[in-house]
């Protein structure tokens, strides 16, 4: 059985007479003097080396964090929802209340229970969509429109759902 070693620079598992190493392609052959030992095993290392070959502890963790992909559709989608729904709950109360005398109380009642009404029916309409937005989906845009256009239809909505509900990570 061959033996084997960590490589220095990937961290994968190598032959130990190999060269090159086969999963980052880096030369194994330079001989440096060593910077530093392993904390861990004592064992000489390189400063820019980011493995132990002999142990494999860990070297060389990058300071700042990988930043995350946010799918910045969200905010202004769910302001659009909220400018939509109060220009149409103003609708709503406008033509309830056209022709009939109410107080102004009154008109604050209507307009706040068109407002939920409308809130609740949008949200449930855009549903694929905000579950595409909040999943980060890759084809976010495409399922928007798919459910913008089609989603009046009970067959175009589900589709948008199940397709916005399929994990495609972006």
């Amino acid at each position: 059985m061959r033996e084997t070693k960590i490589c220095r620079f990937c961290g994968n598992i190598i032959y130990s007479d190999e060269h090159k190493c086969k999963y980052c392609k880096k030369n194994l052959d330079v001989e440096d003097t060593p910077d530093m030992f392993c904390t861990r095993c004592k064992a000489p290392v390189n400063i820019d080396d980011n493995f132990c070959q002999k142990c494999g502890a860990i070297f060389n963790i990058p300071d700042e964090p990988i930043p995350v992909k946010r799918n910045m559709l969200g905010i202004p989608y769910n302001i659009g929802i909220l400018l939509t729904s109060l220009a149409i709950s103003l609708a709503i109360t406008v033509l309830t209340t056209s022709g009939k005398e109410v107080t102004f109380v009154d008109y604050i009642i209507y307009y706040c229970i068109a407002f939920i009404v409308s809130e609740i029916v949008l949200y449930v309409y855009f549903l694929p969509s905000v579950i595409a937005i909040e999943n980060n989906h890759t084809n976010t845009y495409f399922i928007y429109v798919f459910n913008l256009l089609l989603g009046i239809t009970v067959i175009g909505w589900f589709a948008a759902l199940i397709f916005a509900l399929q994990s495609k990570e972006g």
